[in-house]
């Protein structure tokens, strides 16, 4: 869900996954399949990502501090 929740979006180009075998592979192209959700679902997604406090969008660009080496 996570990741076609992430590729829905116009503007991510790339998915990075952690894929170690085969079938995870097989799992995570199947994620292209359900691009597609209900106003429901992304309410309900949203939710929860706003009780966890994240931030769905930061731009790299506002990271404090210098980069990491």
């Amino acid at each position: 869900m996570a990741l076609a929740w992430v590729l829905r979006k116009g503007r991510v180009t790339t998915a990075l996954i952690g894929a170690s075998r085969p079938e995870q592979v097989e799992d995570c192209v199947g994620a292209l399949k359900t691009l597609d959700f209900s106003d429901a679902e992304l309410a309900e997604i949203d939710t929860y990502a706003r009780e966890s406090d994240i931030n769905l969008w930061a731009a790299s660009a506002e990271r404090k501090g210098p980069p990491r080496k």
